[in-house]
């Protein structure tokens, strides 16, 4: 393992690059990273780490992957805090009189959160690899 030193002092360990991990592995890292411990968002980072995988054409997960899958999951449970995970839509405003409904068109919605958006299809584009 690489060691690698931040402004603070602190070492920090990263392991070498090329490396790969299983699904669990990544699961229970991801996990551990959040301070989760019950097995309620298993499916949510399962998700996210199958749909980096079919996007990038990989089998297995890099270890350098683990950031953005946190990452990505920590939005998510976020959104889903702040919204309480009942919204159907991403609705804005609603107005009753002559019926106008108004729905959330800007770069953070529902399909962002939960799917792949373009600043998040860049960050992966590192590790896409060809289809065989």
């Amino acid at each position: 393992m690489r060691r690698r030193l931040l402004n603070s002092g602190l070492p920090l360990f990263y392991p070498k690059r090329g490396e790969y991990m299983s699904i669990e592995e990544m699961l229970t890292k991801v996990k551990s990273n959040l301070k989760i411990e019950d097995d309620s968002k298993d499916l949510i980072i399962t998700d996210i780490i199958q749909e980096c995988l079919n996007y990038c054409n990989l089998k297995e997960p890099p270890v350098e992957l683990e950031p953005f899958i946190r990452r990505k999951v920590k939005a998510i449970i976020d959104y889903e805090t702040e919204t309480g995970g009942s919204s159907v839509f991403d609705v804005t405003s609603i107005k009753e009189g002559d019926t106008s409904i108004t729905y959330n068109t800007s770069e953070i919605s529902r399909e962002t959160i939960y799917g792949l958006s373009d600043n998040d299809k860049k960050a992966l584009q590192q590790f896409r690899r060809l289809r065989r």
